[in-house]
């Protein structure tokens, strides 16, 4: 490459100045979609924005950590890639604030992204009232996925309340069906806690404790209550749960060896590959709740802080090939999430994406999970590590495992 640069200078100048409007639409992206469904999905943008006169630097790079701190050392460090993979909300709202970050606010006033995105994805998609982000999907994370063999088999319904999943679960284990596949990981202790605490407290309870980390929720009854729901839930997962990965649980849906996955709808991907329609011999629906509710997690692209009017034209081209209809239509089936315009809809879309569509044309509907509320990285984690040592610790109270959480996001803040 040394070589190549130094070369540069013996090229005349009049055939420099003939290659720049080509230049002109060059965008190095850095991304963490490395596995064959996401780069397949990823493929679509990719062709896109090249048939709108595009040129593509791809720069992988394998798990969302390590991109995004990729992407912020080369930031601070002066050599940033034009367009990159992040999470919207209290990170890339920092990055910004020390002029690391651009806006791409033109494209979006031009596109008239306020009128077609969801008002919560918009509000986290801006800085200083200036759009810094690209959103491309929505995903879902209190889905719950089941195999419907296995509930035929047992006798049981889809539950619509935490008691009915209770009931139902005591009855496929008393059949030799495990009730839940869960991978125990951290992050997905995470999404099935977030899925009862919605499920029992309801949605103006979820949104004191995560929009406003509100103490007086968290010491609520309610809050009571969805520990000890959870705690009723350690009965129903089996012994190789520890450490499972959140795609052999999924698999073990697939194969009927457990009735339950809760899950993003990221795992609709698992059944695509496998040949599995979804809705069809693996049901979907939303985890049990008293009130209608989608608690998203979008992915985005942002947009380093670039000078050079050629990086700032390659910039607004991907914004606007992002927020395409037909691209998103074509990224999001690949993807298994749903497009990020309001306005975008397909009939070949799966029931599961149907019903997410349905269910987010009600804006008080419209949750997120905790990156999108802002709340730190470091209130995040400690979230994490304290549901994770409740559900692990089966001596561990409902009033102890309410202590921790209140505890440990008072120490992080």
């Amino acid at each position: 490459m040394r070589a190549l640069k130094a070369s540069a200078a013996l090229i005349p100048a009049a055939l420099i100045g003939f290659s720049a409007p080509a230049m002109a639409q060059t965008a190095e992206v850095l991304h963490w979609w490395t596995s064959g469904g996401e780069s397949a999905a990823l493929g679509e943008v990719r062709a896109a924005f090249a048939a709108k006169g595009g040129s593509w630097q791809d720069t992988p790079i394998a798990g969302g950590s390590n991109a995004r701190a990729a992407a912020v050392n080369r930031m601070i460090g002066g050599n940033p890639p034009t367009v990159f993979q992040f999470s919207i909300g209290k990170q890339l709202d920092e990055l910004a604030e020390q002029g690391l970050v651009g806006d791409i606010h033109e494209a979006a006033v031009a596109g008239n992204w306020d009128a077609v995105l969801p008002p919560l994805v918009a509000k986290v998609a801006k800085h200083d009232g200036k759009y810094i982000a690209a959103p491309i999907d929505i995903h879902g994370e209190n889905w719950m996925f089941y195999n419907t063999a296995a509930l035929q088999k047992a006798g049981v319904a889809v539950p619509k309340t935490w008691p009915e999943f209770l009931e139902a679960a005591r009855t496929l284990k008393a059949a030799g069906i495990v009730p839940i596949a869960l991978g125990g990981e951290p992050w997905q202790e995470r999404i099935l806690f977030n899925s009862v605490l919605l499920g029992v407290g309801g949605r103006d309870h979820y949104l004191k404790v995560y929009g406003e980390l509100d103490e007086a929720a968290m010491r609520s009854d309610a809050m009571i209550e969805v520990f000890r729901t959870v705690a009723a839930l350690r009965d129903f997962v089996d012994e190789g749960s520890p450490g499972r990965k959140w795609n052999l649980a999924a698999a073990m849906v697939m194969k009927g060896e457990a009735a339950f996955q809760f899950m993003g709808d990221w795992a609709k991907g698992e059944l695509v590959a496998a040949g599995i329609e979804p809705g069809t011999s693996v049901g979907c629906a939303l985890a049990p709740a008293r009130d209608k509710a989608y608690i998203m997690t979008v992915d985005a692209f942002a947009f380093a802080n670039v000078k050079e009017p050629a990086g700032r034209q390659a910039q607004a081209l991907m914004a606007n090939v992002i927020m395409d209809p037909a691209v998103q239509i074509a990224f999001n089936k690949r993807k298994g999430s749903i497009p990020v315009r309001s306005d975008v809809t397909d009939p070949s879309f799966d029931a599961c994406a149907k019903l997410a569509m349905e269910t987010l044309k009600d804006t008080k509907a419209q949750l997120a999970s905790t990156g999108l509320f802002g709340v730190s990285s470091a209130v995040s984690g400690a979230i994490d590590d304290a549901i994770s040592q409740y559900w692990n610790d089966r001596g561990m109270t409902p009033e102890q495992g309410r202590d921790l959480f209140i505890q440990a996001i008072a120490q992080a803040k």
